[in-house]
């Protein structure tokens, strides 16, 4: 649940159709891989576990109420799955998607944004990079026993859907799964996002099967998926981040770094409202 309602009304534009993570429109069609990316070497999946007990959280000498514990990690629940791309109905909410997360120095940027911005984002990473994303673990365990933080299926590989023989998607999904539960206490369910925004009626079935039934796509984007400049980052920045959007990023190059304060200033000046996708689409992590 949001606990943290940042901003007042204010309506601004449509968002429109954007780049995906390989540079292609966001209703996507078949394509190869993309660019190449780094891939960790294979880790053993490890299980799965529960949520974390309660905890109260510090601030200064005074002790905040409890945080109410992660909810028991559900049994996925299969359904037949809705395509994503923006808010569901006209409101002045945003939802902040980042993926992937090969580059470190992006990953910690983003998460120190997360803890101290208070803005509500959802993350989507792939275990591949489980490397990076472990030593934040502990810092985005409180962020998401709170409602700020959310976590997303983007596969283990990030590697395209499209053709590839579905005992190897599922696995690639579990694998990544089983990280995001054993690493973040929590279900990423119903919550899947194709690698580069590919998918077909049978991908979004079989991942359907696997508990996944909101597949997500996008509405705005900060395009980048490749490395580009400030300038251009900003311009994209300020066409997109408008009421209702769903705006994708990635954790892969450092452009961003130098612009949190500035994204967060537009968020305000716009009286954007970001949430999570739980938050605007009434999903629960207690029932995946």
């Amino acid at each position: 649940m949001d606990r943290r309602t940042l901003l007042t009304l204010l309506a601004v534009g449509a968002a429109q159709a954007l780049t995906s993570c390989s540079g292609e429109p966001a209703t996507p069609r078949p394509s190869a891989a993309g660019g190449p990316r780094p891939i960790a070497a294979p880790v053993p999946a490890p299980g799965r576990t529960t949520g974390n007990p309660a905890s109260a959280l510090h601030v200064g000498p005074t002790t905040q109420p409890a945080i109410p514990p992660i909810p028991p990690i559900p049994p996925a629940q299969p359904g037949s799955p809705s395509v994503v791309f923006g808010a569901p109905a006209p409101t002045r909410r945003i939802a902040i998607t980042i993926d992937d997360g090969y580059s470190p120095e992006t990953v910690a940027g983003y998460v120190e944004f997360a803890r101290r911005s208070a803005i509500p984002i959802t993350f989507a990473p792939n275990g591949a990079y489980r490397a990076i994303w472990d030593r934040h673990a502990d810092t985005l365990r409180p962020l998401i026993e709170a409602g700020q933080v959310q976590i997303a299926n983007h596969t283990w590989t990030h590697l395209n859907l499209l053709g590839r023989p579905d005992d190897a998607i599922r696995a690639d999904i579990d694998r990544n799964e089983e990280w995001i539960e054993q690493t973040f206490g929590i279900a990423s369910r119903p919550w899947f996002r194709p690698p580069y925004g590919a998918h077909n009626a049978h991908v979004d079935a079989l991942v359907g099967e696997l508990g996944f039934t909101r597949i997500l796509l996008w509405n705005g984007s900060f395009g980048d998926s490749t490395l580009i400049s400030p300038e251009q980052l900003m311009e994209l920045a300020r066409r997109y981040l408008q009421p209702g959007t769903i705006m994708i990023g990635h954790a892969n190059h450092q452009t961003i770094l130098g612009l949190f304060d500035q994204i967060q200033q537009l968020i305000a000046d716009r009286k954007l409202e970001p949430v999570t996708l739980d938050t605007m689409f009434q999903t629960s992590r207690a029932v995946g």
